[in-house]
């Protein structure tokens, strides 16, 4: 069976995201019968600017979108999009612009226990459909908890630094690549895909790489 390592750089609080990945999801389900993927969930923070202790959406609306009381909002499209795949965005929900890194420690602290995508799809759910402070990290202890991990390692683990300087430099390298948006999807270390792409996309795509992959394999 051919293999395929997909490293996905997103930030929890990407809409984009959400969508690349359920689409993702259906390319991989497509591809199963011939291909074994190993996903790892990489940081990138889309607001690094925000406090630690978040920042009032209604203001950081505002100051973004200037007025748009009366306006049809600037995210109908992806709740209409998300609709169609099943996952409810609820933007109003959510008071809060949450600051990410320490999610996105808790990420990196998933992966030794292979939880990153379960745990990456309940933050998802968490900020978006549920509107809750995903910055807190007593809501971060309640969906590692939910997801599988274990309360006092990582009640523990949120009050210490642990992954701090692992998950920073996860964050430069991408800078250092001149990742400015996401989703990017790196496929094996070097082809890069971007942007939440229809499902047909990512299996002609991961097609091309596969078939790029045994060429290489050949010529060594």
């Amino acid at each position: 069976m051919d293999k395929l390592r997909i490293d996905i750089v997103s930030d929890v609080v990407c809409p984009w995201c959400v969508i690349g990945f359920i689409n993702l999801q259906k390319a991989m389900s497509e591809l199963s019968a011939e291909v074994k993927f190993e996903i790892n969930w990489k940081p990138y923070e889309l607001h690094p600017e925000i406090p630690e202790n978040g920042y009032d959406k209604k203001l950081y609306m505002q100051q973004k979108f200037g007025d748009f009381s009366g306006k049809a909002s600037p995210y109908k499209q992806i709740e209409q999009i998300g609709k169609t795949l099943g996952f409810d965005f609820n933007f109003s929900k959510a008071e809060r612009i949450p600051n990410t890194f320490n999610a996105h420690r808790l990420l990196w602290k998933a992966k030794e226990m292979g939880l990153q995508t379960e745990l990456s799809e309940a933050l998802f759910k968490c900020y978006f459909t549920e509107g809750k402070d995903i910055g807190s990290k007593e809501i971060l202890l309640e969906v590692a908890v939910e997801v599988g991990m274990d309360l006092d390692t990582i009640k523990l683990f949120l009050d210490s630094k642990e992954g701090g300087q692992e998950t920073a430099d996860e964050e430069m390298n991408f800078i250092e690549k001149s990742i400015g948006a996401v989703p990017t999807y790196f496929i094996n270390e070097k082809y890069i895909i971007q942007g939440g792409q229809e499902p047909e996309t990512f299996v002609s795509f991961l097609n091309k790489i596969l078939i790029k992959e045994k060429e290489n394999a050949t010529t060594r």
